[in-house]
C-alpha cells in the first residue's frame, strides 16, 4: 500500500489535490486563523474552465532533474518517466548529469537556481551536500522534490521508498534464515552504499532495529562500497576469506550487490551464503534466475517517476509558495524472489514499460 504524509509547515497545510487546488480552499496559518487562497476557481466551475486553468498553469514551465549520475537503470527509469510526464503536460524537461561527481552536482544545482525552473527534482548524494542550496532554491520560488535519498533540509516533497521499513523487512528475512534456531553460523555481512546518504542511513537504522532483537546474529562486516560493484566485490571477497562460514550478505542496492554476489560465487559459497539486495532493475531478476541473489525488495521505481510528476503539477497549479508544505510519498515495497521474478513488469530496465526477464 502506498503511503503519503502531509506535514503542516509554519505557512500552511496541504489540503487540496491537483484538481481541487483549482477550487476555492483555505489554509490554516501558524496563528490558527484561516488564510484564503486567492485567484482560485470555484467548485462550480465548468470542466472546460478547469482544463484551461490547469493546462495554462503548466504550459512552458521547466522541470529539471539532477541525479547523482545517469547510466544506471534506476536513474534512466526516473528520467524516462519524468520526461514523458512533464512533456505530456506541456512542460519542458531538462537533465543536468553530474556523472557521480559531488562538486558537479552542487554546481549543477546552483546553476539551475540562477535559471529559475518551476521545479527541481534531485537525487541527493548525501544528507548535507545540497541542504543550503535546496533552501536557496525554495527562497527563489523554485519547488524542490527529493527522490529516494533525502537531505537534512526537507523540501516541498520527498518521493521514494520507506527506507526504514525496507531495512526492517530485509533484516527480518535474514533473521529467519540465519538467526536463532537455525543451523547456521548466524554471521551476516552488510554492504552499505555511501554511509552519509539518507537512503543508506535509514535502511541501516531499520535493519539494526531488527538485528538487535536477536542476540545470535553476528554482524561481521558493515563496510561502505559507495554504490560501486567492484568495491563491493573486493570487500566481500575479503569477508569470505575471513569468515568462510558466512550465512548472509546484504547489500543496499542491486547494482552494487551484484559484485558481492559474484565474489561469493567465485568462492564456491553460493549454496551457503544467502544474498539480499534492494531495488528491482532487470539485473535483480537475472541474478535471482542465475542463483546469485536470493531476494531483493523493489520500491516501485516507475511509480516514483509518475508520482513526482503528479506532485510537481499539483504544486505548480495550486500556486502556494515554494517551501509552504512538506509532503512525503512512500512507494510500495515488493519482495522479489524465486517465486515471482518471471512476472512481467516485476523488474524494470530503464528503457521500456513492462520489462521481462526470461
Amino acid at each position: 500500500m502506498r503511503r503519503s504524509l502531509f506535514v503542516k509547515s509554519s505557512i500552511g497545510l496541504v489540503g487540496c489535490g491537483l484538481a481541487l487546488a483549482l477550487a476555492a480552499c483555505s489554509t490554516e496559518a501558524s496563528g490558527g486563523g484561516k488564510v484564503e487562497t486567492e485567484g482560485q476557481l470555484p467548485a462550480t466551475t465548468t470542466g472546460e474552465e478547469l482544463r484551461t486553468r490547469t493546462l495554462d498553469a503548466l504550459e512552458g514551465k521547466v522541470a529539471a532533474f539532477v541525479p547523482v549520475g545517469m547510466g544506471t537503470p534506476l536513474t534512466e527509469e526516473w528520467s524516462r518517466q519524468l520526461k514523458r510526464g512533464f512533456e505530456d503536460a506541456g512542460m519542458k524537461f531538462v537533465v543536468r548529469d553530474p556523472n557521480w561527481d559531488t562538486s558537479k552536482q552542487a554546481e549543477s544545482f546552483q546553476s539551475l537556481i540562477n535559471e529559475k525552473p518551476a521545479v527541481i527534482v534531485v537525487h541527493n548524494f548525501d544528507v548535507q551536500l545540497l541542504a543550503k542550496l535546496i533552501q536557496q532554491a525554495q527562497e527563489a520560488g523554485i519547488y524542490v522534490i527529493q527522490i529516494n535519498m533525502v537531505s537534512n533540509y526537507k523540501s516541498d516533497a520527498f518521493v521514494g521508498a520507506d527506507t526504514i521499513e525496507l531495512g526492517r523487512r530485509t533484516a527480518s528475512d535474514i533473521v529467519k534464515a540465519c538467526g536463532e534456531g537455525t543451523d547456521t553460523s548466524h554471521k551476516v555481512q552488510i554492504v552499505q552504499g555511501d554511509a552519509t546518504s539518507g537512503y543508506n542511513l535509514d535502511v541501516l537504522a531499520g535493519g539494526m532495529q531488527i538485528f538487535k532483537k536477536d542476540p545470535t546474529i553476528e554482524i561481521v562486516s558493515k563496510q561502505a562500497a559507495n554504490w560501486d560493484r567492484s568495491k563491493a566485490h573486493e570487500v566481500t571477497a575479503t569477508v569470505i576469506q575471513q569468515h568462510p562460514d558466512l550465512c548472509a550478505s546484504w547489500g543496499f542496492w542491486d547494482q552494487m550487490q551484484y559484485g558481492s554476489a559474484s565474489a561469493i560465487q567465485e568462492a564456491g559459497k553460493s549454496d551457503q551464503v544467502k544474498v539480499y539486495a534492494a531495488d528491482a532493475s532487470t539485473l535483480t531478476c537475472q541474478a535471482i534466475r542465475d542463483g546469485l541473489f536470493d531476494q531483493s525488495y523493489g520500491f516501485s521505481v516507475p511509480t516514483q517517476g509518475t508520482d513526482i510528476v503528479a506532485i510537481a503539477k499539483q504544486l505548480i497549479v495550486a500556486g502556494q509558495p515554494a517551501g509552504a508544505t512538506r509532503v512525503a510519498d512512500y512507494t510500495p515495497l515488493v519482495k522479489i524472489d524465486s517465486t515471482n521474478w518471471k512476472e512481467p513488469g516485476i523488474c524494470y530496465d530503464g528503457k521500456s514499460d513492462f520489462a521481462t526477464v526470461k
